[in-house]
């Protein structure tokens, strides 16, 4: 199905669990699909046919892997070369094929946010150890709301602050956030 048709074909339950998308990943239409919309409508893989690299488009389909892995949807994509930002921002993301790095280092609740009442907990283990952020301040907060999809970069020292520590992405004069909201819990509740 094209990424286009997608919103309306989900809202209507004609899916099954392995999707296939054809056409540009950065369709309208893609960026329009939550992860609530895939999972309440039974996908659990989404085939992207086309190749993604660092087009004008690219935090739209960034916001797309997003959504799918907050609920663990599996996206099967491919990398047409680089992404126009550093990949290891992305290892929380599903991994494109061909690329063993991302593929070893990815797995489910690596870069997550979780809201509180006046504030926002981001648990980081990109990079390690997981390194646990508290977003307190109004401004912080609203930048991870606002730029939960694709929108303007601005030039406030919590924009700078939270794009230098790697929890938001730029690219050209937009910006999105990186961390997904956990949808469910990434261990076993036998295992706490």
């Amino acid at each position: 199905m094209s990424a286009s048709d997608l919103p309306q074909c989900l809202a209507g339950g004609t899916t099954a669990p392995v999707l296939l998308v054809t056409g540009t990943p950065y369709a309208p239409g893609l960026d329009a699909v939550t992860g609530d919309l895939l999972w309440q409508a039974g996908v659990r893989e989404v085939r992207i046919r086309e190749t993604v690299g660092a087009d004008d488009g690219i935090l739209h389909f960034l916001h797309f892997l997003r959504e799918a892995a907050s609920h663990d949807i599996n996206v099967v994509w491919e990398s047409a070369g680089g992404l126009g930002c550093d990949a290891r921002l992305l290892y929380h993301l599903p991994p494109p094929a061909g690329d063993p790095s991302w593929r070893s280092a990815y797995r489910y609740g690596l870069c997550h946010y979780r809201v509180g009442p006046g504030f926002v907990t981001v648990t980081d283990q990109r990079r390690g150890p997981a390194v646990p952020i508290t977003l307190g301040e109004a401004h912080e907060i609203r930048l991870v709301r606002d730029l939960d999809r694709p929108g303007r970069s601005e030039e406030s020292s919590a924009f700078v602050a939270l794009l230098q520590s790697g929890l938001i992405i730029s690219h050209g004069r937009d910006a999105l956030c990186l961390p997904y909201r956990l949808r469910r819990w990434p261990i076993p509740c036998t295992a706490i």
